[in-house]
């Protein structure tokens, strides 16, 4: 089984991120069945399904969950080569399905970078964690506010700092597996409240025109080449060719965009909902087929990576 660490910032919607996956799985299970599927213990249940109500019931999750205390952990499994966009290259399976555990490793971005200092003191389950191949670390697109001179270097933040540093930890875990297939990172980035996104900084970006589920992988890749250059240029750097270092290979990275629509209720912001008719009960308005994607991807990734790699 491959293994996918979700990694963000307190504050950067990582809490509704891993409920909109979750939304996103229960209409995929729905019509899919056959070809997907998920599982998960019952106390990561129980934490996804609070999550879950509360999107779709139209509100916000109060305050971002503490992972840390409460970690989560699921499964997604993939009938071979059945689910639309996936292929059949590689990869160990389990019962005719190809598995990937998606871990929310109960540690803030800021969090995991500390654990450079402590390593030597690291339970193997955290150290089995840290060598996820497939790296998903999300990117607050509010944090993202418009250069007064687009000219200017690249301005150097502490979540540029904290996250290649993180990058380059994780990297180090790769880097010390035995088998040649394990020593490779899938980095794929999320960039969160994509609705809140600066129209200036979309500009200065030159961002491609229309929605981004509008956006083919290619035009993904170079806005996000520009993002990173702008914003993360120490994370953008780590990630450059050539991507060997000390045997660890670093694929270009993917990149997908997460919204949510709302709208004004008594004076209070609240999700717009849309019908799960004919199956009943709502889900939160958001963009489905971009969470279709990304559950793709990993899917895609389940098939390549050595089933013992970070199990």
């Amino acid at each position: 089984m491959s293994s996918a660490l979700v990694l963000g910032a307190r504050g950067s919607g990582l809490t509704t991120f891993v409920g909109l996956l979750y939304t996103a799985q229960v209409r995929l299970g729905t019509q899919d069945s056959d070809e997907f599927r998920f599982s998960a213990d019952r106390e990561s249940i129980r934490q996804l399904e609070a999550i879950y109500g509360e999107l779709g019931a139209g509100r916000f999750p109060v305050r971002d969950a503490n992972w840390e205390e409460h970690p989560v952990s699921f499964v997604f499994a993939f009938r071979h080569g059945m689910l639309r966009g996936l292929g059949r290259n590689g990869g160990g399976s389990e019962g005719g399905f190809d598995t990937v555990r998606v871990q929310v490793g109960g540690m803030a971005t800021d969090e995991v970078a500390e654990l450079r200092e402590h390593d030597a003191l690291l339970e193997e389950s955290t150290r089995r964690l840290l060598r996820s191949q497939v790296i998903l670390p999300l990117i607050d697109a509010t944090s993202l506010r418009p250069e007064i001179d687009p000219a200017s270097a690249p301005r150097l933040s502490r979540d540029d700092r904290v996250l290649a540093e993180t990058l380059d930890l994780l990297g180090g875990f790769l880097a010390a597996e035995r088998e040649r297939r394990a020593r490779r990172m899938f980095p794929v980035f999320v960039v969160t409240k994509v609705d809140e996104f600066s129209l200036e900084t979309l500009r200065q970006l030159a961002a491609p025109s229309g929605i981004p589920a509008s956006w083919n992988r290619e035009a993904r890749r170079a806005f996000g080449a520009r993002l990173l250059r702008r914003y993360f240029p120490l994370t953008g750097r780590y990630m450059e060719p050539p991507r060997a270092r000390s045997g660890l290979m670093i694929s270009p990275p993917d990149w997908f965009f997460s919204s949510l629509a709302t709208e004004e209720v008594a004076g209070e912001l609240r999700i717009e909902r849309r019908s799960l008719a004919p199956a009943g009960g709502w889900e939160p308005e958001y963009p489905f087929e971009e969470y279709r994607a990304l559950i793709g991807r990993l899917g895609q990734l389940a098939h390549r990576l050595p089933s013992d790699a970070a199990a």
